[in-house]
């Protein structure tokens, strides 16, 4: 079975490069090769060989992973091309046809399209003000996906919510991209343990401003890394040797690099926040819990997509309608813009949506 129109990245494909402020974008702006060196304080590459990397990826990588997860052996660590791939493997090893999957909607689409071309059944569960754990797992289901901070919404999760489901012998996977934005000193909590039953996936890319990088990973026990690793061998087979080498120092270095990203963003939310009730059209806003976007939901019998095409055409200014993801009556919103831009973006938003004010 082929799978659908990927309709969150087409979007993004066609309209993100060609405005002046992205609003919609679920990642930090991204740094310039010059500006990522400057700030890890690196002069050259001597030394870095551009043969293939170890499969698994390089052994000094999988340790500075290892760190963020309760210094778990490296044998549960997979290096991947974007957690993209980590997804894609995953799926691939552990679902077959008719095989239920639960998750929290909207979602990611990779997160349900591919177990949906493998021939899986999806269980969506709608996210209102929370994450239900209960209703997640209500459903006796193969694999339960819990994607947390969560994209679109920037809800998030409590560690203790967790404890209770994670003990269960139930196939857990946990995408966690959002880990270093937690808003705090420390990085934010994974639902991960070296057990059979629990899996997950990671990367550095939307936190540090490097989506080209393309460096994800994913965490299960070391006989279905082996898996995972064998079925590597016939899509990417390693990662760049370039991009591993700054994602190790980006790693070396992530609690520095990551305090002026966090600031820059509350900078944000905190603009938005004091501004949104003046914009016509938008009826709610919930602020992240961490993470960088936020679904804001819009009047009733507002079209997404007639909103954000508004938006582009008349400001330049770029959001992603909720229809994208298969949502209607909301759009997703990125605080991950320069500071600048993103003020100018919400000024030229707010003067075209200017709300009227209301008469008694």
């Amino acid at each position: 079975m082929l799978p659908r129109k990927f309709f969150i990245e087409d979007w993004l494909e066609s309209y993100k490069n060609s405005c002046e402020c992205n609003l919609g974008e679920s990642g930090y702006k991204n740094f310039t090769f010059n500006e990522i060196l400057e700030k890890l304080k690196i002069s050259n590459f001597d030394g870095i060989s551009l043969s293939d990397s170890p499969n698994r990826g390089s052994g000094e990588l999988r340790k500075e992973i290892s760190k963020l997860y309760n210094n778990i052996p490296i044998e549960n660590i997979l290096i991947t091309t974007g957690t993209s791939e980590a997804l894609y493997i995953l799926f691939q090893i552990l679902l077959k046809k008719k095989d239920i999957v639960s998750l929290f909607s909207p979602a990611f689409q990779a997160l349900y399209e591919i177990p949906k071309m493998i021939g899986a059944k999806i269980n969506y569960v709608d996210v209102l003000d929370s994450l239900d754990l209960q209703k997640l797992f209500a459903i006796d289901s193969k694999l339960y996906i819990i994607n947390h901070p969560h994209n679109p919404t920037g809800i998030g999760l409590k560690k203790s919510e967790l404890e209770k489901y994670i003990s269960k012998d139930k196939n857990i996977l946990f995408d966690e991209h959002y880990r270093f934005l937690s808003f705090k000193k420390t990085i934010g909590f994974s639902g991960y343990k070296n057990q059979k039953n629990l899996f997950a996936t990671g990367s550095i890319t939307k936190c540090f401003g490097v989506t080209g990088l393309r460096i994800g990973w994913l965490l299960a026990d070391p006989e279905f890394i082996e898996k995972a690793r064998d079925y590597k061998d016939y899509i990417t087979h390693t990662v760049n040797p370039i991009s591993e080498f700054l994602a190790l120092k980006i790693l070396q270095n992530w609690k520095t690099l990551i305090q002026p990203i966090q600031k820059n963003i509350l900078q944000n939310i905190s603009l938005f926040q004091k501004t949104y009730k003046t914009i016509s059209g938008i009826k709610n806003f919930r602020k992240p819990d961490s993470g960088l976007v936020s679904f804001i939901e819009l009047e009733n019998g507002i079209n997404s997509e007639s909103y954000a095409k508004t938006l582009l055409e008349d400001c330049s200014v770029f959001v992603l309608p909720g229809i994208q993801f298969e949502k209607e009556g909301f759009i997703r919103i990125g605080f991950g813009e320069d500071c600048e831009k993103f003020r100018l973006g919400i000024e030229r938003w707010k003067k075209r949506f200017q709300k009227k004010p209301n008469r008694k």
